[in-house]
């Protein structure tokens, strides 16, 4: 661990905030709000749906086969034993089908198993078993050639299937998704608000990140590709820019994950309105570069430093308030921008309040106000 805790695991180079744990916010919501039926299935009936398209991944939720074929493998044996498996959680789509909330991994092992392709594991073949503990002489098996009554026995397990109901309001289902994210591999927040969000806001947010558009393009060239896809790292940053753009800081409450839910659930459904943020969010993007180069959003207390790895909280004010700024603001800027850059880096310095906001209890609103406030007026006496 260095000195801006990144984690190998992480595998990219940003900096991890630190001093968030400790706030803890209670968002209250009427129990009422909470619909959640429990319908009893059976493993057959969970594939049959498969099978027909009826139970869906959102399409930006995690990947599934995240499980090797040894751990595949004994979920098919805990079946084949007649084992109690652990609940399911879905939710009920304005279309009927049933969308993956929790069990990713034991629905991508079923279609995996029984059925060999599918549109959740994305499969070519049958898996076959391997490594089982108990019933050895199934190993090298595929489900086509196991005997009926193990076939039956695995069609027949009962599983119990938590819908979370239509109309159940985005809040409380963030709040049931956390809740029991607590499986092998939990989902990041930014998961979860993906699989809240399908559709035009998700894809909007796609869009400000592909590699096939322009803005995408840029987005990778200015962070210097230092932002993964995998869990989402790059979804949740522009994820960021978007809601303190539309909602604006002072507006910040009650924790950034909740924020920036709420930042999510008002992306604009005109064309339009989204066009322009798509617009004002290359803005932010060319002038990042054109005044920091590739050590964009990344702290730097004196020239000689290193490059560091890149901070979400300078992300957020930098990328946000660029983006506001006008013809006339962004030609005096740029003007003035090797004085811009050796004024940010004594402001980084020598002003330890700001530094503290950019560094630790980051989505506190006391912190989130300050760095907002600190780097606006900064920036206002090079645009005068």
């Amino acid at each position: 661990m260095n000195q801006y805790n990144i984690t190998e695991e992480e595998a990219s180079d940003i900096e991890k905030e630190i001093g968030n744990e400790e706030i803890v916010i209670e968002v209250p919501f009427k129990p009422e709000d909470i619909n959640i039926k429990i319908v009893p299935r059976n493993i057959g009936q969970l594939v049959e749906l498969l099978e027909d398209k009826q139970i869906l991944i959102p399409k930006y939720q995690r990947l599934p086969n995240l499980w090797n074929n040894t751990k595949k493998s004994r979920f098919i044996e805990s079946l084949m034993l007649d084992l109690p498996i652990p609940l399911f959680y879905f939710d009920e789509g304005d279309n009927k089908k049933w969308y993956v909330v929790d069990g990713l991994q034991r629905m991508s092992t079923l279609e995996h198993f029984m059925l060999g392709t599918g549109e959740v594991g994305k499969n070519n073949s049958q898996l076959k078993l391997e490594n089982l503990e108990f019933l050895t002489e199934y190993n090298h098996k595929t489900w086509n050639d196991l005997p009926k009554d193990i076939k039956r026995r695995i069609n027949s397990n009962q599983v119990t299937i938590n819908l979370i109901g239509k109309g159940t309001p985005d809040e409380v289902k963030y709040t049931i998704f956390s809740r029991i994210n607590q499986g092998d591999v939990p989902l990041t927040s930014q998961e979860i608000r993906t699989a809240l969000f399908q559709g035009y806001r998700v894809d909007f947010l796609e869009k400000l990140v592909s590699k096939e558009t322009e803005v995408g393009q840029l987005f990778h060239k200015v962070t210097s590709g230092s932002i993964k896809t995998r869990r989402q790292e790059d979804l949740d940053f522009v994820s960021r820019f978007v809601s303190f753009y539309i909602q604006g800081y002072s507006n910040y409450e009650p924790d950034m994950d909740r924020f920036i839910t709420t930042g999510t659930k008002l992306i604009p459904e005109n064309e339009v309105d989204r066009r322009k943020m798509v617009i004002d969010f290359k803005k932010a993007l060319d002038i990042s570069w054109e005044i920091f180069g590739n050590d964009s959003f990344r702290k730097r207390q004196s020239i000689n430093d290193g490059r560091k790895p890149i901070n979400k909280p300078l992300f957020e004010i930098i990328s946000t308030v660029f983006s506001k700024l006008t013809d006339d603001e962004t030609r005096e800027l740029l003007k003035n921008k090797k004085e811009f850059v050796t004024s940010f880096i004594e402001l980084q310095n020598d002003n330890k309040r700001f530094w503290n906001a950019i560094t630790t209890g980051t989505a506190t609103k006391d912190n989130v106000n300050l760095r907002n406030k600190e780097f606006s007026a900064f920036l206002s006496n090079f645009i005068k």
